[in-house]
């Protein structure tokens, strides 16, 4: 395979950034982009990165691409500080034919996503777009769920290993919580999807939180892990209901006198 350079980005993850770290020794160089932490996460990362930067907050997918650009190497991994790579997956990579890489932009993989110590069976498989040839990606801007898109579609393939996240968390409670930054986020949310010609009324507003909650406690099989999924799937209606609340604001916000069944 061709040498692999890792992006780890994060602020305040002293609890989780170790085994971040650890998971990717195999990695040819480990680059950590540090926007302000005020832990132990600076000393964490010193331990572990061939280059550790501190450097403001740009956003999801600026800093990611920020990170990438320090990079020494073409193929790079991109982590977040509460993410660890599998047993599975490291192995899968490490064993990667070179003609794989030759014929492909971007790598898909899994995530495995933890909510208070417990894998949320409902997100599964959650894919992923981490392994990427930064030079023949494309960042689009995204206010959520940041992506790397390959500038051609059919330049991709899947890996069977996984990723895990918050898997090694101090959160508890506040890892399903998470309110304030999904608060911070919301009106972001609701202008973006207003520019991408996005709208919601009266039945949008009534029912989407409803299918919501049907689809990850029902089809995503959320019933399966009792009180738990039943949780999971109350949050995903909540932060539907809350998106679409925010859009809603932003169409009367542009056109205050035009109504909006």
């Amino acid at each position: 395979m061709p040498p692999i350079s890792v992006v780890i980005c994060c602020s305040n993850v002293a609890d989780t950034l170790e085994a971040a770290c650890r998971s990717v020794q195999w990695a040819d160089e480990l680059v950590v982009v540090d926007s302000g932490s005020t832990d132990a996460t600076g000393r964490i990362a010193r331990q572990y990165a061939d280059q550790y930067k501190i450097e403001p907050w740009r956003g999801y997918d600026r800093q990611k691409q920020f990170a990438t650009e320090l990079c020494r190497n073409d193929w790079v991994l991109v982590l977040d500080g509460d993410e660890s790579v599998s047993a599975e997956l490291a192995n899968e990579i490490q064993a990667l034919d070179e003609s794989l890489f030759e014929r492909c932009d971007v790598l898909y993989m899994r995530r495995r996503n933890y909510v208070m110590g417990r894998p949320v069976r409902a997100w599964w498989p959650d894919w992923q777009s981490r392994l990427i040839h930064r030079k023949r990606v494309q960042w689009p801007s995204e206010v959520l769920h940041e992506a790397r898109l390959p500038a051609d579609r059919s330049r991709v393939s899947r890996l069977k290993g996984h990723l895990d996240h918050k898997k090694i968390s101090s959160g508890g409670f506040e890892d399903y919580f998470s309110g304030h930054r999904h608060d911070e986020r919301l009106i972001k949310m609701g202008r973006q999807m207003y520019l991408q010609g996005r709208r919601v009324g009266w039945f949008g507003l009534a029912f989407r939180p409803m299918l919501a909650f049907v689809k990850f406690y029902f089809f995503k099989l959320g019933m399966l892990d009792g009180c738990f999924g039943l949780l999971i799937a109350q949050k995903a209606a909540v932060s539907t209901q809350l998106k679409y609340a925010a859009l809603w604001a932003i169409q009367k916000e542009s056109d205050p006198n035009k109504p909006i069944e």
